[in-house]
């Protein structure tokens, strides 16, 4: 019996021990499982991480990115993400949230030698945006202006006629005072406008208003005034007496017959109309309708506004430009018809 007993006891122990081995094995391989899986885990976010920040560089003339009004954080990422520096279209908008970074700041911002993440977003939050240089010469019309920002400042032609309309909708022709300035690339199209309005607030003459009532004219229509004679007179010595013949021919109710009027809406052949043409029903034919043209034609310079508020007194009521660019005036229709056979045939 005590045989048969200790039989009976060591059975148990010999099925215990071969139960528990397994289970031991198992937990050990789990955790080397997890504990590989937590490396790859590390490995994997380390390398992505690493990937996420990396920024490839770029070189050469297209290497910016134009930042404009209203633009959001998302257009900008996809843009750089566009020109291959981002591993993902949306990479830099996550490390601007990550950055916990501000608002957009426009312009034209120069992209070489930024090679992470973290540098693209100190240019974008804190660096210089690319300025430019813009001369607008004397005689621009509103439409000009438009071109030449598009072309040489990145300000696209519509942005910039939106932003040069009154409340009314009407253009601020003869308002926007031609000169050089300095903008931002691809800025604000209205602060440009302001840049030139303030700038032409400057130079305006201070008695413009005095010299406008003595003439029975507003303000704006001397400003017609010295639009036309900024378009007929291409030197500065001419101008005063063009503007006496303006206003000569206004106090007298003559027609003032300029082609400078008619161009600004009906371009010309080398300066000349057709017969035809000079019947062309527009406010701003001069040869059809009295009085000045509904706007000024132009953004006149300095010596032309000068010109229409201090114009001398004079007897001329006609006007002819040389070949040379130079003005002859004449009191009578006979003078002036004697000066366009002289100087229109060859004379100088």
């Amino acid at each position: 019996m005590t045989d048969t007993g200790e039989e009976t006891e060591n059975t148990p122990e010999v099925e215990e021990t071969t139960v528990r081995r397994p289970l031991r094995g198992v937990v050990v391989t789990v955790a080397l499982i997890v504990g590989v899986l937590l490396i790859l885990g590390i490995i994997a976010g380390t390398v992505g991480w690493v990937r996420f920040i990396h920024v490839a560089p770029v070189e050469g003339p297209g290497a910016y990115v134009d930042i404009r009004p209203g633009d959001s954080v998302t257009a900008v990422s996809e843009r750089v993400f566009a020109l291959g520096m981002t591993s993902s279209p949306q990479a830099l908008r996550w490390y601007w949230r990550l950055r916990h970074g501000g608002s957009l700041r426009e312009g034209r911002y120069v992209l070489e030698g930024i090679g992470d993440m973290e540098a693209l977003y100190q240019l974008l939050t804190s660096g210089s945006p690319l300025t430019v240089r813009v001369t607008f010469p004397e005689g621009y019309t509103v439409h000009q202006m438009a071109v030449r920002l598009q072309e040489q400042a990145g300000i696209t032609a519509d942005d910039f006629l939106k932003a040069a309309m009154d409340n009314q909708g009407k253009l601020l022709e003869g308002h926007l005072f031609p000169d050089t300035y300095e903008f931002l690339y691809a800025g604000n199209a209205a602060e440009v406008v302001a840049r030139m309005l303030n700038r032409f607030a400057d130079v305006i003459p201070s008695d413009w208003v005095t010299q406008a009532v003595k003439r029975g004219l507003t303000g704006d229509q001397l400003i017609t005034v010295a639009s036309i004679i900024e378009r007929e007179a291409k030197y500065d010595a001419d101008r005063p007496l063009v503007a006496s013949v303006i206003f000569n021919r206004l106090a007298e109710g003559m027609l003032l017959q300029m082609d400078a009027t008619l161009e600004y809406v009906l371009p010309s052949h080398d300066g000349f109309y057709t017969y035809e043409e000079l019947k062309y029903d527009s406010p701003y034919n001069t040869y059809l309708y009295p009085g000045l043209p509904p706007t000024p034609i132009c953004n006149p310079g300095l010596a032309s506004l000068n010109a229409a508020a201090h114009a001398p007194a004079s007897t001329y009521y006609y006007f002819l430009a040389k070949p040379d660019g130079h003005c002859v005036f004449a009191r009578t229709f006979a003078e002036h018809t004697r000066n366009m056979r002289l100087y229109l045939s060859g004379g100088s």
